[in-house]
Formats: structure tokens, sequence, C-alpha cells
């Protein structure tokens, strides 16, 4: 919501006037749709969307909240039996957003992607399916819930795996791999979450296989339990060192260095998670890239050369 904020007001027209007290009830409004929150959370969330400043008081926060009941809002009182939290039970409002402001919003979140961990994608779709709940227009409200990457994900899975990640756990799983009849049970220790061709994928050490593994989110069916807490097995880095002709459009990725320039070619050497992704990211560059080292890429991609020539034949 943050990020969103900044955006929104990095695009609009300046020659139209926000009211910022109207975007900061709005704002508080959407704080305690997200989840109960205290004078504090209520405050720093503000803060970092940018509609406050460090002075704003608590005092002005709970003005802000009794504005919100005024108007129709039911609200919690915050006491010690709540840890001093204040939930929203009910709002009575609904919004006509104009497909500008919808846009503006959909500019932001493609903006944000390639950088937002999955906990904050996460937290970014519920949002918007909190902002679809109060709109009354139906076309508005399904392009509203289509701006997420995840629309399609099984958010209870994510949810899990999000804090197996946190926790270092290792973990046993029922997945569907591609082309494959039926499910199998892999036993991973998750590295990380991330995004890749705009899909979400686990990426982690495959106890099973032995190997490090990216997994399509899309096609765990299940997590079966807890095999091992707090464990830090991790798998090794691939490494490669390659060559590249007309390198006029060469945008290095995360972890790749040009470590020599000339006027015939350009050495790289890049870091990968794996060797598929390694591979994949060589057969990218087509007939302009030569592989180096190790070795082991060279066969790897000489393999699936000959493959892809063999379905030709």
């Amino acid at each position: 919501m943050v990020v969103f904020m900044n955006n929104y007001l990095k695009l609009h027209d300046e020659s139209k006037q926000i009211s910022m007290t109207g975007a900061r009830t709005l704002l508080m409004l959407v704080a305690l749709m997200i989840e109960p929150r205290n004078i504090e959370e209520i405050h720093n969330f503000l803060l970092d969307c940018g509609v406050i400043v460090k002075e704003y008081s608590e005092d002005t926060v709970r003005i802000d909240i009794n504005t919100l009941k005024a108007i129709g809002c039911e609200i919690t009182k915050a006491t010690k039996r709540n840890n001093h939290k204040y939930k929203l039970l009910y709002h009575p409002f609904k919004i006509n957003p104009s497909y500008e402001e919808i846009e503006a919003l959909e500019t932001a979140y493609t903006r944000i992607v390639p950088k937002a961990t999955p906990l904050k994608l996460l937290s970014i779709h519920k949002i918007f399916q909190k902002l679809a709940s109060i709109v009354d227009d139906p076309a508005k409200k399904d392009r509203i819930l289509s701006i997420s990457n995840l629309k399609t994900e099984k958010l209870e899975i994510l949810d899990e795996l999000v804090k197996h990640e946190s926790k270092h756990n290792r973990i046993l799983i029922s997945y569907q791999p591609p082309n494959n009849k039926g499910p199998e049970e892999y036993e991973i220790t998750i590295e990380k979450l991330g995004m890749r061709n705009d899909k979400l994928y686990v990426y982690c050490y495959n106890h099973t296989k032995g190997s490090r593994s990216f997994l399509n989110i899309s096609n765990v069916l299940k997590i079966l339990g807890i095999t091992t807490k707090n464990d830090s097995t991790k798998g090794n880095d691939t490494e490669v060192t390659f060559a590249l002709k007309n390198t006029e459009d060469f945008i290095p990725e995360d972890k790749e260095t040009i470590i020599k320039k000339d006027a015939n070619e350009t050495i790289i050497k890049g870091v990968y998670f794996n060797d598929f992704i390694a591979m994949q990211r060589m057969l990218s560059f087509g007939s302009n890239c030569t592989v180096i080292e190790p070795v082991k890429i060279k066969e790897l991609v000489i393999q699936k050369l000959k493959e892809m020539r063999d379905l030709y034949e």
C-alpha cells in the first residue's frame, strides 16, 4: 500500500487537488480493513504511505477514528483485552473508482512486481480483494481483481509456504510435476519464493532428488507436514563464464558481471540458482553465446540443442 500511494501521488495530475485529509481517512479505513491495529500501527501505516508526518499525534489518530465512526463505521474500542487494537466490524462505503485510477494501480503494480517479495505481493493481493469488495460496478470489480499476479494461486498454500520460508523449516509436499501422470512427494527446504516469467516459484533444495529445484507454486497440491524445524540446508549456485557476440542490446541480470569486453565479444560471468536456469539463460542468447566454463553446462547446452534438432528430423 505504501508503494501504491507513493506511485499514485507521482502519477496523479497535479492540476487536480487531492484532499490529504480525505486520503488519510481512506487509508486509515483500508488499514483497519486489512487487520486490527493499535494506535502506533495505524500511525506507522499512514506515515509510510506519505499522508502524515511524524508530528501527527496519537490524539489526532483517535479523532480520525471517531470521524470514521461518525460516518457509519463500527469500530471496537481499543482495550487491554484486545491488545489495545481497533477492529473494523462494519463500514457503509461503496466506491466508484474511475478507469484512469484503476490504470494507475495497474501501472504501479507492474513497476513493483520485479523487486517485490512474495510476502509483499500477497499483502497487495489482499488489498485488491478488500478494495474490490467495496466497489459496486461489477466490471471495475473484476478489473481490480485481475491486476494481481496471484489471482490464480491457492492463497492458503502460499500463506503456509511464506511461513515455512521465514522459519527455515524442511517440509514434505505433494507436487504435480508438469507432463507427469500423477503427483509426487518431495521433501524440500525453501531458500526463497520468487517470480519467474510472471509465475511464482518455490526455490528450494529438493532432498528427495538431491539437488536444487524451482517448483511452480500452482502445482503444489498440499503441504503434508514439517519434517525438520530450522533446517539450513542449501545447494550450491551454478557459476558460468560465457562469451557473447552482438551485445548492443545485452542487459545483465542480477548476479551477472562483465569481466572483459572488446570489439568482437563480451566475456560475462553469471551466478545462477541451478544448472537448469543457467542452461536456459545460455540458450536465450541463441548462436551469439559460447559457454567457456564449466564443462557440465557446455554438455547440457549441447544435449538440449541436439534434442531440439532431433524434433525437426
